[in-house]
């Protein structure tokens, strides 16, 4: 039998409602030189004339009328770290543990910024319906599950599942409830500091009933914090994708480094990241 485990996303300094099965993780494992930082599967992955990565079609759930399907799923994974690492992807049944596409690939991790990488399955094809994981490893270890529904809309989770916070400078939701991310940076560079900036961060979550409240926090690297969003609640519908936008319109950033961003789900911190922040 193939293992699987519940993972929770991100480091947290508290206990996360995020424990619900088949959706995106994180090891609770902290590498020495590598961190998982998130993933969203989508149809499309693109980069703007500066080298910001936009995602198109962030979904969870396809629904089709006939076996055997195949749609092109790009794995939008994001990482910190150094040196040189190994990423396994593959997509599989989770009911009859078939695999359905599956690819290996050396890394390498760059100091001081997110590290993206993307795995794109050209027409990868699903024989039957039901929930396939997208599995991801980070040098032999699991890094990561993230569910793909394929006309199994029993399975979907009845909380609200975190798919992806980012900072970007824009987010959508399209009239199939597929989502759109736009500008995601790898890192923020100014040419002196002090300096201040506009932060927008987006965050998408799956599924889900009733209603919940959102914030966000973004601290220093000495973990203070700096900027604060007022409180926008999450009404949570059942199988589908909300996206919410935090925007901080004047960050003051007074030295470079790592600056950190808190998610905190009805009061509760259940996901951080990191902001690089350099001097160009």
């Amino acid at each position: 039998m193939r293992a699987h485990s519940m993972l929770r996303a991100g480091h947290s300094r508290g206990p996360s409602i995020l424990l619900v099965f088949y959706l995106a993780v994180i090891s609770p494992a902290c590498w020495a030189d590598a961190q998982f930082l998130g993933l969203a599967v989508a149809h499309a992955v693109s980069h703007d004339a500066n080298g910001r990565i936009s995602l198109g079609g962030i979904h969870h759930r396809s629904t089709v009328r006939a076996f055997p399907y195949s749609e092109n799923v790009c794995v939008y994974t994001r990482w910190s770290g150094s040196g040189t690492h190994d990423i396994d992807i593959s997509i599989w049944n989770l009911d009859t543990e078939e695999t359905v596409s599956d690819a290996d690939r050396d890394i390498v991790f760059t100091p001081g910024v997110v590290t993206t990488f993307v795995q794109t399955f050209p027409n990868a094809t699903f024989p039957e319906g039901g929930t396939y994981a997208v599995e991801v490893t980070l040098d032999g270890d699991l890094a990561a599950e993230y569910s793909l529904f394929v006309n199994a809309q029993d399975s979907y989770p009845d909380t609200p599942e975190l798919v992806l916070s980012v900072p970007a400078e824009n987010g959508s939701l399209d009239g199939a409830g597929n989502a759109f991310v736009g500008g995601i940076p790898e890192a923020f560079s100014f040419r002196r500091f002090p300096a201040r900036t506009r932060i927008a961060l987006v965050t998408l979550w799956f599924s889900g009933e009733g209603r919940h409240e959102q914030r966000m926090e973004i601290l220093d690297p000495t973990g203070v914090p700096i900027a604060s969003s007022v409180p926008q609640e999450i009404r949570s519908d059942y199988g589908k994708m909300q996206l919410l936008m935090d925007s901080f319109p004047d960050v003051p950033l007074r030295v470079r480094g790592t600056y950190t961003a808190v998610l905190y789900l009805d009061g509760e911190d259940v996901f951080e990241y990191p902001l690089p922040v350099a001097r160009r």
